[in-house]
This record gives C-alpha cells, sequence and structure tokens, in this order.
C-alpha cells in the first residue's frame, strides 16, 4: 500500500504540484482560522483526541502513517517520515495555542516534573542518551528521536489540560478505535484484534476504556441519560476485551473494576491506609496473574480462554535477565537487543529460545524491556518514578474529586500489572502517552493547594506580573 500511494503521487508531476498547492493553501486557511481563540481552543482539542487515537499504532491506513514510531523506521521510504511533516505543520498551524503555553505554562510544568518526579525527567532523557552504547547507533538514534517526539507532545498535552478535559478525550479516543475496528472488522470473534495489530495490545485498550467508563458512570455523570451512556459503552469496552481473547486482559478488567469500586472507600482513609490497601491489592492482582501464567492450562482454557501467547514467558524471562547482566550499567540501548535479523549471533537475543523453538522479539515484561535498554540505573529510575506517582496519586483521592483522582489510580494499577507480561511501558504506545500524562499530571495537581481555584478549561494562565496585580 505504502509503495502504490509513494508511487502515485511522486511519479505524477502534475498531482505532486496539485497536491502541494491544496497543502499551502489549506495551511493558510487553517492558520487564519486557528488564530481564533475559540477555533484554536477547538482545534487543540481536535488534535488531543486524534493524538490519542493514533498512539496505540493502528494498522489502519493512514493513521498508521502518523504515529512518531516511523521515524524509527530504516527502511528508507519517504511515506515513513511523515511524521516529520505532520507535527511540525500541527504546532505551524496552532501556533497561537504552542506560544501561549510557553510563555504561561511551560516553565512551571517543567519546574514541577523536574522537582517532584526527578526520576521520570532523567528517564526521558535515556532513548537518545542511550545511543551512545547501544549495539545499533542508527536505529536507536531513530527510535530515541521518535520517542522523545511522542513524550514532548504527551507532555504539553498533560500540561495543557488537566483531568475533566483529559478524561472524555481519552474515553471517546480509546472507544473511537473500538468503534472503528467492528465496523470495519464486523466478524468480531475470539482472538479479535480490529484495528491494532495484537489482541492483547487491542484487549489492554479495552481494558482501560471499561474502566474509565465505569468511573465516569459511578462519579461524573451528571443525568441519567449520560448514566446509561457510559454504562453502554462500558459495557460495549468489556465486549471487546472478551472478544479479544485475552485471559489477561479479563483479569485486570475485573480488578479495575474493583478498584474503581473501591475509591469512595479508599478516600475516606488516611494516606498510609489507603496507600498500603493500594499496594496490597496490586501485589495480589500481580501474584494471581503469575499464579495464572503457570497454571494456564488449568485455569485459562476453562473459564477465560486460552491465551497461547502467555506461554513461555517464563522460559525466556531467566535468559533475558542473564542478558541483562551482561551489560548491567547501560543495557543494549533503545531497541537495541532484539535485532537478532540485523546482527545475527552480535546480540544475545539470537540465542534466546524456549523448549518450543519460539525465539522472542520483545521482552513480554515492562521491567525486563527496560532493563535490556538502558540497564539497571534506567529500571530503578522507572520504579522511582512508578512509587512516586503512586504516593502522589494516593494524596490526591482526598484532595479532588474521584472523578478526577481516580484516573491516575487507574492507569497505575494497570500498567503495574499489565507489564507483568507485555512490555507496553517501554514502547512507544497509548501505555506511555497514559503515563506521561498522569505523571505530569500528578506532579501539577500535587503542587496546588487543595482549596486554590482551578483553572478554567481553555484560559490561559497568568503571567507571573498580572498575578501579582490580580491576586484573586
Amino acid at each position: 500500500m505504502a509503495r502504490m500511494i509513494r508511487e502515485l503521487i511522486f511519479g505524477n508531476n502534475l498531482l505532486l504540484a496539485l497536491l502541494v498547492s491544496v497543502a499551502v493553501i489549506s495551511t493558510i486557511v487553517i492558520f487564519q482560522l486557528a488564530a481564533n481563540k475559540k477555533l484554536g481552543l477547538l482545534g487543540e482539542k481536535w488534535f488531543a483526541l486524534f493524538y490519542i487515537f493514533v498512539s496505540p499504532r493502528l494498522t489502519l491506513v493512514p493513521f498508521n502513517y502518523l504515529h512518531f514510531i516511523n521515524l524509527a523506521s530504516t527502511d528508507g521510504s519517504n511515506i515513513s517520515q511523515i511524521p516529520w511533516v505532520l507535527y511540525p505543520w500541527v504546532i505551524l498551524v496552532l501556533s497561537g495555542r504552542f506560544i501561549s503555553f510557553f510563555k504561561n505554562q511551560f516553565v512551571e510544568a517543567l519546574s514541577f516534573l523536574v522537582l517532584r518526579n526527578p526520576s521520570f525527567s532523567v528517564y526521558c532523557l535515556l532513548p537518545i542518551t542511550s545511543t551512545l552504547w547501544s549495539l545499533v547507533p542508527e536505529i536507536t538514534l531513530k527510535a530515541g528521536i521518535g520517542f522523545t517526539g511522542f513524550t514532548l507532545f504527551s507532555f504539553y498535552l498533560g500540561a495543557r489540560y488537566e483531568w475533566p478535559e483529559l478524561s472524555p478525550l481519552l474515553r471517546w479516543g480509546y472507544t473511537s478505535i473500538g468503534i472503528v475496528s467492528v465496523l470495519l472488522h464486523p466478524n468480531v470473534g475470539k482472538g479479535f484484534h480490529g484495528i491494532l495489530n495484537h489482541k492483547n495490545t487491542f484487549g489492554s485498550l479495552m481494558v482501560v476504556s471499561t474502566a474509565l467508563w465505569y468511573l465516569h458512570y459511578s462519579q461524573s455523570a451528571k443525568t441519567q441519560k449520560e448514566r446509561w451512556i457510559a454504562l453502554g459503552f462500558m459495557l460495549f469496552s468489556f465486549y471487546l476485551v472478551r472478544a479479544s481473547g485475552s485471559g489477561g486482559c479479563l483479569v485486570n478488567s475485573f480488578m479495575l473494576i474493583v478498584v474503581v469500586s473501591s475509591l469512595s472507600f479508599l478516600s475516606r482513609l488516611k494516606f498510609q491506609w489507603s496507600f498500603t490497601c493500594i499496594v496490597v491489592f496490586t501485589v495480589l492482582g500481580i501474584i494471581s496473574s503469575v499464579y495464572i501464567i503457570d497454571n494456564l492450562e488449568s485455569i485459562v482454557v476453562g473459564g477465560l480462554g486460552k491465551d497461547l501467547t502467555l506461554t513461555g514467558r517464563t522460559e525466556f524471562w531467566p535468559q533475558l535477565i542473564e542478558a541483562a547482566n551482561q551489560r548491567p550499567w547501560f543495557g543494549y540501548g533503545l531497541d537495541g537487543f532484539f535485532q537478532q535479523d540485523k546482527l545475527g549471533e552480535q546480540t544475545p537475543a539470537y540465542f534466546i529460545y524456549t523448549a518450543s523453538g519460539f525465539n522472542p522479539q520483545n521482552a513480554h515484561n515492562g521491567g525486563i524491556a527496560i532493563l535490556l535498554s538502558f540497564g539497571y540505573p534506567g529500571l530503578v529510575l522507572i520504579l522511582a518514578s512508578l512509587f512516586t506517582n503512586l504516593i502522589l496519586a494516593v494524596r490526591q483521592l482526598s484532595r479532588s474529586p474521584l472523578s478526577q483522582s481516580g484516573i491516575p489510580i487507574i492507569y497505575l494499577v494497570f500498567i503495574i500489572m499489565n507489564n507483568l507480561t507485555e512490555s507496553f511501558l517501554a514502547e512507544m504506545g497509548d501505555a506511555w502517552l497514559a503515563y506521561v500524562l498522569l505523571t505530569v499530571r500528578l506532579c501539577i495537581d500535587s503542587s496546588k493547594s487543595p482549596s486554590s481555584n482551578r483553572r478554567i478549561y481553555g484560559r490561559d494562565l497568568p503571567s507571573p506580573s498580572e498575578s501579582r496585580l490580580n491576586p484573586h
């Protein structure tokens, strides 16, 4: 498909000139429209929704070419370089919004992030700097640039919008993926992955969608009609979790429903007790997941639907850890380890096999994936960041409405449990987008006084001089 589109466009000079002319005229028109404050805000919201929609790396043309992951491509095709054009174009047409952000909010948001979660800030430097020690420096550099660009736009959305605005964007972004998947692939059956490349990725996304709609249903829906809509989309998302055929996703979905149902109780406890409850629940969730993995044949086949993708992980995880111990301080660099197709025997990944002869192409575990890329220092940084976020998230339970403070709790519990068997946190996708959003928002929200007035959606923060003149 990419080759056909490339030949169609670049093989016809008249068509190419016409497309360039249309692009220039459209850019001028959109730029003028976005100069209007309300239209600029609306355009930024649509971009945020689009960004969330494409974040899981869709297989649907043309959206699959619009993800930052394409910058890591080594095929040399022009179409894989579209993000180099798209995202600078977005900055250009929404320049008024970006300029306003950098004038009024950027320094404050960045300072809160660095001071409140320094381990996360340092970790974000590793993808590019790991080029220095990567087995494949060129690949790591491209992947690092893409990862950094993806992170910066995620930081912008997290700093720009608060949870009342992010929550519907996240819900509708995920639900849109489910709706489009069903419309394009109506024969929904076991192993369904829709417009994503794997059923586990699709199932994980629908797990979070189920929890977010349930949170909206139980905490923030204002009318009976809104509650029915929330309940309907919650059941739709849960149906797709079941259709994915992933036993792990089904277990995670039930656990998140329990978490959301417990938020009111947790918010009334003292900090140390609510923190302990969440940690204990997460640990029990991890133990349950491990038990399911180790007893897959007897448990999953009957009740949850057999998920053979889990089989073999416990066989190659020790081998991956042993390979990581060969380079404990720096790791192999971002995307530097699983390059057996390019490097052959020069990477330990070439020699890692299960008893069935399976040679893994990724770690299937977030912690091990980070360990392989950035060594033990990288793993310590992300674990410290997770621990910090968990503390800040539990604190927010008693300081903010549950419709807002419940979102980071949902994501943190899910990320910890899900990355036991998947390496999504180490990848450039929806899990990393969510982690950046919750980290930025927790750092900013935790820096506010509980009684402080909240910033109104769409209104830019005043400059320091304006704040002194108008303290209220």
